[in-house]
């Protein structure tokens, strides 16, 4: 028997839950930062913690703190590709929640690999160029 879902555009019950979870989750985690920082001063980044060098997503932390507090010009300057990933994480959250509220999938304006491929080059660009110290 063919999955109806699947030729129609409607979403299964467990399909609209997960992309519920993940429409509200990485708000949350957005929101989460600035309580992760007030841990006290603990090596966030294993990493950078072994070899001494960012990782792509070093700074990430303390960028989604100052996200939380309204300072997009700290953020950038903190962690200037994770910021173009991030902006990429809201679309998409935005497209799963209205997914999940309606129920159907959204075909028209639907993020793809490709916008995800640009975000992860945006990461490694910018990681990259904190790494020659061009950042």
């Amino acid at each position: 028997m063919a999955d109806i879902s699947s030729t129609s555009g409607l979403l299964s019950p467990p399909e609209r839950q997960w992309r519920s979870a993940l429409a509200l989750g990485w708000p949350l985690a957005l929101l989460g930062a600035p309580l992760v920082l007030s841990l006290g001063d603990m090596p966030l980044c294993g990493f950078r913690h072994m070899t001494g060098l960012p990782c792509p997503f070093c700074g990430g932390t303390r960028a989604c703190a100052a996200l939380a507090d309204g300072n997009l010009l700290m953020a950038w300057h903190l962690n200037p590709g994770l910021m173009v990933l991030l902006a990429l994480a809201a679309a998409h959250s935005v497209q799963l929640g209205f997914e999940a509220w309606t129920g159907r999938r959204v075909q028209r304006w639907r993020m793809g690999a490709d916008a995800w491929r640009v975000g992860l080059f945006a990461l490694s660009a910018g990681w990259v160029l904190r790494l020659v110290g061009l950042v």
